[in-house]
C-alpha cells in the first residue's frame, strides 16, 4: 500500500484508460483505485475527460513545445492522501484538443470542466543568468554568464590579502544575485555554488585558514569539496551551517522568519543564534530554525523539493500560495498585491517549470486554485475568484 502521500504518473492512468496498459502498470492502477475512495474519483475524472476529449486519432508522436508543459490536479483543501499530481511526459499530446496557443490545462471543478488563461498579451519572461561581482574596494563587475567569475577574480581583484594563523582579517567581495537572475560558480577550493534569485554571498579570493567561510543572505545550493582539516561553514544572520563536505541547500532570505537547511548527502551541524550546542542532521533530512522563537524542527523530506529549483523545476507540496508567490517575484522580478488577504492561505500542489512565461504559471495555479490574476506592467494583482 502507498503512505499517505499518494502520487501516480499520468501516464500510467492515461494507457490504464486506452486500455494499452501493461500487466505491471494495470496492477499498479488498480492498487491506487482500491485505497481509497479519492483515488477513485479522480479517475472517474479522468475518465469523462477522455470520453469527451479523446477520438483515438491523435499523434502518438510527441513534440514537447507543442505539448501541455504542466499537467497538475489539486484535491482542494483535501487530506493529503487525496491529492495527486502528475506531469505530462509523452501522452501529452493525446490532449491537443484543449490546447492554449500551444500551452493548454484542465481541471475540475463543480462536476465541470472549465479553461480558463492569463491575458494572451501579457508576457513576463523568466530569469536569467546574471550577478555582480562587488570586490572589497567597492569596484563592481557585471556578471553574465556562468564562467565569469573565476576569469573575473583573476583579472580584476585589487586586494591579495588574507587570514592567517595568526588572525588577520581576510577581506570579502560580494556575489549580488538581483531579483530575475540566477548565478553559478565554483569557488577557489573547488566547492560549488548555484545562487537563486535576489540573493547575496560574500566569498574570499582564496581560502586561507583553518576553516572555509562564507556569507550567505538568500538561498544557495552548495557542493562542498571535501577538507576534513578546514571546515566550510556557512554563515547567515541568524545561523551557522558547518560541513566538512556534503550537497545541501540552504534557504535564508532576511524577510522571512526562518532558516532552513536540507541536507542531500553528507553531514552538515546547523547552530541559530539563539542555541547553546549545533544540532547534526543527516542526509535526507531538514532542520527549520525559526529566528524569531529560537524553536527548531528537524523532518524527514523529499529533497528534491528543495532543490528542484536548480534544475528549472519548482516541486510544490501542498504550499500556501503567499509562500508561492514570494518565489514568483524574485523569480520573476515582479511585485504581488492581494486584493483579498485570505488568498494567501491557499494551498497548492504541482510542478511548475521554471523557465516558462510567468503568465504560464499564473495560468496553472489559477486553475487549479480560486483565485485569478490580473497583472499590471510588473505588478500582479491577486484575487479571489
Amino acid at each position: 500500500m502507498m503512505d499517505d502521500k499518494t502520487y501516480i504518473e499520468w501516464d500510467v492512468i492515461a494507457k490504464h484508460l486506452l486500455g494499452v496498459s501493461s500487466a505491471e502498470e494495470k496492477e499498479k492502477v488498480e492498487e491506487w483505485l482500491s485505497e481509497d475512495e479519492g483515488n477513485r474519483e479522480y479517475y472517474r475524472k479522468a475518465q469523462q475527460y477522455f470520453d469527451k476529449y479523446y477520438t483515438g486519432e491523435e499523434s502518438r508522436v510527441v513534440d514537447s513545445k507543442n505539448a501541455w508543459d504542466e499537467f497538475v490536479i489539486y484535491a482542494d483543501r483535501a487530506p493529503k492522501r487525496y491529492v495527486w499530481r502528475v506531469i505530462i511526459k509523452y501522452v501529452a499530446v493525446l490532449l491537443l484538443p484543449l490546447f492554449l496557443g500551444g500551452v493548454g490545462y484542465w481541471f475540475w471543478k463543480s462536476n465541470q470542466f472549465q479553461v480558463t488563461e492569463v491575458a494572451k498579451e501579457i508576457s513576463i519572461e523568466p530569469g536569467t543568468t546574471k550577478a555582480v561581482l562587488v570586490f572589497n574596494s567597492g569596484q563592481r563587475v557585471e556578471l553574465t554568464d556562468s564562467v565569469a567569475f573565476k576569469q573575473v577574480v583573476e583579472k580584476f581583484k585589487p586586494d591579495h590579502s588574507r587570514i592567517d594563523d595568526s588572525g588577520k582579517i581576510m577581506k570579502y567581495n560580494k556575489i549580488i544575485v538581483p531579483r530575475g537572475g540566477e548565478y553559478n560558480l565554483v569557488l577557489s577550493d573547488g566547492t560549488s555554488v548555484i545562487i537563486n534569485s535576489d540573493s547575496k554571498l560574500s566569498v574570499p579570493d582564496h581560502f586561507v585558514g583553518k576553516e572555509r567561510r562564507v556569507y550567505l543572505e538568500g538561498e544557495a545550493l552548495f557542493h562542498v569539496s571535501r577538507d576534513s582539516e578546514h571546515p566550510f561553514i556557512v554563515e547567515t544572520e541568524d545561523g551557522d551551517i558547518t560541513v566538512l563536505g556534503t550537497v545541501f541547500n540552504v534557504n535564508a532570505y532576511p524577510d522571512e522568519t526562518y532558516i532552513q537547511t536540507t541536507l542531500v548527502e553528507g553531514s552538515v551541524a546547523f547552530k541559530g543564534k539563539g542555541m547553546v550546542v549545533s544540532r547534526m542532521i543527516s542526509p535526507g533530512e531538514q532542520i527549520t530554525y525559526d529566528v524569531q522563537t529560537n524553536d527548531i524542527n528537524v523532518e524527514q523530506v523529499n529533497t528534491d523539493v528543495f532543490t528542484a529549483w536548480t534544475e528549472g523545476k519548482w516541486i510544490i507540496e501542498g504550499m500556501r500560495l503567499d509562500e508561492i508567490m514570494k518565489q514568483l517575484a524574485r523569480w520573476y522580478d515582479i511585485t504581488v498585491f492581494y486584493q483579498n488577504p485570505e488568498a494567501k492561505d491557499l494551498v497548492f500542489t504541482g510542478d511548475l517549470e521554471k523557465y516558462n512565461k510567468c503568465n504560464v504559471i499564473l495560468d496553472i495555479i489559477s486553475m487549479t486554485t480560486n483565485v485569478e490574476f490580473e497583472l499590471k506592467g510588473r505588478a500582479i494583482i491577486v484575487r479571489m475568484k
